[in-house]
């Protein structure tokens, strides 16, 4: 039985290819793929072969799919044919075989084009429970991608109050207000820190913001970050920047002082079993952003911009490498890939 996958061949070069499904072992399930999600910022470091990533070609990336289990091995009992399917990190393929411990049942209100978001909001949800935010802390959360807002609305659900988002374009900016935030800037407004900070007291009483969930990976907005964070505030790395930070940092100021604390929320850093107050496991998680969505507490539909057959998977990477404005949520739809 064969399967197609888009793979990345070279730096900068995507290519739709052929090869074997393996049929699971004890503890896997085979799955037919209906829809896997464009990851745009990991998947294009990685496409790109720059610092921190793989840089191994080929390779097939992606950790978002959707779809039917078809076959399940000998030691599985929670999965059986015919069952709706969320799967981790299973690449962009039509066909994937999984371990049974990374594969998760779709409620049933929930569709298949909303459920691919889940594990790209699971890194939102991390940054919030990390941050141990409460009811009444203002946040800020910096860059509207899927994880900003994604944060935006676990922010929310949290209790953020007053809760500020920054980013660039306007659709996303629009996107944030509806999804829940007080204030909504863009990173080159003037006198950003400042407002930020007087917004914060006049509201909170406090000087700056106490939870920061910086998605954007970019230098410049951590460097903003520890400007208008709060004493005693936490900055959350959501966001990827796989460079190191060469502009100046006042430790003094900026962080001592401050009591900042500067927190990573790398999807690796999870406990594998036994979730802890702030720190539960992907499974738990994926479960909680399910019944979310189940009973429609998390906006997702407005985030979907485009769906692509896999046959236009080497375009679309060429206009996620060389187009700025690239869309925010693109789709694959695999359903009529090796029927």
């Amino acid at each position: 039985m064969e399967r197609k996958g888009i793979f990345f061949t070279a730096p900068g070069r995507a290519e739709l290819l052929t090869n074997d499904v393996r049929m699971p072992a004890a503890t896997e399930c085979l799955v037919r793929v209906d829809f896997t999600l464009i990851s745009s910022g990991t998947e294009k470091a990685q496409l790109m072969g720059g610092r921190n990533t793989m840089n191994k070609f080929p390779a097939n990336h992606g950790y978002s799919a959707v779809g039917t289990v078809l076959k399940c091995g000998s030691g599985v009992s929670s999965f059986q044919p015919g069952d709706r399917v969320f799967v981790e990190r299973g690449g962009h393929y039509s066909h994937i075989t999984q371990k049974a411990s990374l594969i998760h049942h779709i409620p049933e209100q929930v569709s298949s084009e909303v459920a691919v978001f889940a594990r790209v909001a699971s890194f939102s949800l991390a940054a919030v429970r990390r941050a141990r935010l409460e009811i009444g802390e203002s946040c800020v959360v910096q860059g509207l991608g899927m994880l900003g807002l994604f944060a935006v609305q676990f922010a929310r659900i949290g209790g953020a109050c007053p809760l500020i988002a920054i980013g660039n374009r306007d659709i996303r900016k629009s996107l944030a207000g509806m999804y829940g935030a007080n204030y909504v800037f863009s990173p080159d407004e003037d006198s950003l820190v400042s407002k930020i900070c007087q917004i914060t007291e006049r509201e909170t009483d406090i000087r700056g913001a106490s939870v920061v969930i910086e998605t954007s990976g970019a230098e410049a907005a951590f460097l903003q970050a520890l400007g208008y964070v709060g004493k005693y505030g936490r900055v959350m790395i959501t966001g990827c920047n796989r460079e190191p930070v060469s502009g100046p940092i006042d430790i003094y100021k900026d962080i001592h002082k401050k009591a900042v604390q500067i927190i990573g929320v790398h999807g690796r850093t999870r406990p594998q079993t036994n979730s802890a107050p702030g720190n539960w496991t992907v499974h738990r998680d994926l479960v909680t952003i399910l019944n979310l969505m189940k009973s429609n507490r998390l906006e997702v539909e407005s985030m979907i911009s485009e769906f692509c057959t896999p046959e236009e998977g080497p375009g679309v990477y060429e206009r996620l490498v060389n187009d700025r404005n690239f869309p925010l949520g693109v789709i694959f739809d695999w359903r009529n890939c090796c029927q």
